[in-house]
Parts: C-alpha cells; structure tokens; sequence
C-alpha cells in the first residue's frame, strides 16, 4: 500500500473540512510590489493520517520521519507543463518552508511570493497563492509513491477553489473582493462542499486570518469585520471559512488607501 494515498486523500478532507488554520500577509509598497506570505497549520492533519492509516502504514511509507526544509518553488513548477505563463512566471521565485514531524504532531507550511506589481498580487488573492502543496509533497517523499497517485494534484486546491468565488481587483489605492454569484453557485454544488456544510452545522471552524499592510493609510473600507491599526496603515480581517458557505457577501470588501 503507498502511503501517499493516505496524504493525499487526508488532505481533500483536510483542505474542506475545517481542521487547520491559515494567516495570509499581504505587504504592499508604493510602487506595488510587495511580498505575499500564507502561513498553514496543517497539525490536525498528522491525526486524521494517523487515524486513516495507522502507525504501520505511515512508517512504511516513510511519514514517521521529521522534516523541515526550506523548497524553492521553481524545482516544482518547472515540471508543470500546463500551467499558465503569468502563473508559472509568478511561482518561479517562491518558496515553502515545511515542517513536519508526526511524533510531536507539528505539521506547518509557511508559502512565500515576491511580487512586482498588481497584477501578479491579484494572482495570488485569487487563490493561487497554496498552489503546488500536493506535488511538494509528492516531491519530499518520492518520485515512485506520487506516480501511484497519479492525478491527486489537484487535491490541494481546497483552498483555492474557495478564494476563487470571489473577484479580485487590485490597482493603485484600491484592494476589492467581490462575490462571483457563477462561481459561488457551481462550488456549492460539489459533493465535498455538501459535506463541509454539514460539518459547518456541527460548530467546526476554519480560522482565517488576513492581514494586508499598506504604504499610506486606509481611507474608507465598507466591511465592519475590517480592524484598521493606530495608523490605518494595516487592515486585519478574521473570519470562520465555513461561515463563507451561507454568507459569502459578508466577506467581500473594497479597501481604498
């Protein structure tokens, strides 16, 4: 039995089911390039492959052993034939650092990406930013389990596929999220949202955090979850992701620096 399919298929539940928590840094500068920082505490996760395979299985396949590496984006992406120029330009200067160790149930991944200008910022709010997890990990732990799960690459686009409801537009003075009514209904029809739901019901939560740092102070913003710093200079957004399945239009914004 490959292990991988235990990773694998733990995080398509894992990345809808409400088991982690992510913070996401935007920093902004005056010429809009910045740096974009999503931090991922994936340590639930190490229970549920624990549960799914037992100790056995994750000490064949390897799982039992501590990581922690620093991943340059690039050696993954290179590899991804399909995915488009602006994106693949995008993910080029990356990095992951991973830390994972089973025995103390630390499983964390810190995503970072430069920026040089809106566009690309736009990018990575539009959901793009967690992308490639699944082949990292595939990467770490061997050429001959992630060709046993062929095809599963795509189970680490939870996340994205949630952002993706939304609109992004970023220009200079202005950060918008908008509801996208299309996309938001064609999610909700996906069986695995169903269940994150129902999950939803039953009080679980998916803490998000977002903080955006500005080089001029915040003017006007028309979400009441927004808190501005002493300054203005900073907007923090916490939420519940699975409240986002019934009040999507809570978690939209314009930010007008």
């Amino acid at each position: 039995m490959i292990i991988l399919r235990y990773a694998l298929l733990s995080m398509i539940v894992f990345f809808f089911a409400g088991c982690y928590e992510v913070t996401e840094e935007i920093v902004i500068s005056g010429n809009g390039s910045g740096t974009y920082l999503t931090k991922m505490d994936m340590s639930a996760l190490l229970e549920m492959m624990q549960t799914m395979a037992g100790e056995d299985e994750l000490t064949k396949g390897g799982l039992d052993k501590a990581i922690d590496t620093t991943i340059q984006m690039r050696s993954v992406i290179d590899s991804a034939k399909d995915m488009p120029a602006a994106q693949k330009e995008l993910f080029q200067e990356g990095t992951m650092k991973l830390k994972m160790n089973i025995r103390e149930k630390i499983f964390n991944a810190d995503i970072f990406y430069p920026f040089r200008n809106f566009d690309q910022l736009q990018l990575l709010m539009s959901g793009t930013g967690t992308g490639g997890l699944a082949d990292v990990f595939k990467k770490v732990y061997g050429s001959d389990s992630a060709s046993a799960a062929s095809g599963s690459s795509s189970s680490d686009q939870g996340l994205g596929q949630v952002n993706n409801i939304f609109d992004i537009t970023i220009k200079k003075g202005m950060v918008s999220k908008k509801l996208n009514e299309e996309r938001y209904k064609a999610l909700m029809e996906k069986p695995e949202i169903v269940q994150a739901k129902q999950m939803a019901t039953s009080g679980m939560e998916i803490l998000y955090t977002t903080i955006i740092k500005f080089p001029k102070p915040v003017k006007k913003t028309d979400n009441p979850m927004i808190k501005l710093s002493a300054d203005k200079k900073t907007a923090t957004i916490n939420y519940n992701l699975l409240s986002l399945f019934d009040t999507p239009d809570n978690f939209s914004y314009t930010i007008l620096y």
